[in-house]
């Protein structure tokens, strides 16, 4: 008896544990689904529908508010990133020696919430070491290059000095 219950299935050409489930809609949703169906090359309505539920329950179960949360936080991260990018520079800058006196970012370093006269600022920024990076490198090559051309010399312990000077 149930070899004639389940011949339907047979004809369909579906799998023996298949069965029915009923959807009752509106009819233009039912002509909306035949359309994409048939659009999306499937040989079923019935397919598709099902196609689309295993789908939307994919996405249920990971979890729809999930999603937007997931946007939220990698906007979030994003951020995150572009801030510590900016960071990043401002520390190899400060290595590399490139950081310039004028950048606001190196000048912000050294103000406060509190009113401070410029010579305090430049004091600030002298003790800091901060003019080190900026300064003594450039200082030292030059100075090394003055002494490749006897223009310049050194002795330990006293410094630099001009050897066509009034000191002779």
């Amino acid at each position: 008896m149930s070899d004639d219950k389940d011949q339907w299935k047979q004809t369909a050409g579906l799998a023996t544990d298949s069965t029915v489930a009923q959807i009752v809609c509106k009819e233009p949703d039912k002509e909306e689904w035949d359309r994409e169906a048939e659009e999306k090359g499937y040989r079923s309505t019935s397919k598709y529908l099902y196609e689309l539920v295993q789908e939307a329950r994919a996405y249920r179960e990971q979890g729809y508010l999930a999603h937007h949360q997931s946007e939220e936080e990698i906007a979030e991260l994003k951020s995150r990133i572009k801030e510590l990018e900016t960071q990043l520079e401002r520390e190899r800058k400060k290595e590399s020696g490139t950081t310039k006196i004028d950048d606001i970012d190196f000048l912000e370093q050294f103000l406060s919430t509190e009113y401070q006269t410029l010579p305090e600022i430049l004091q600030d920024i002298m003790e800091s070491g901060a003019l080190d990076n900026l300064i003594r490198k450039p200082v030292e090559d030059e100075l090394y290059y003055l002494a490749s051309q006897d223009r310049v010399e050194y002795e330990r312990g006293h410094g630099w000095r001009l050897t066509d000077g009034g000191d002779e």
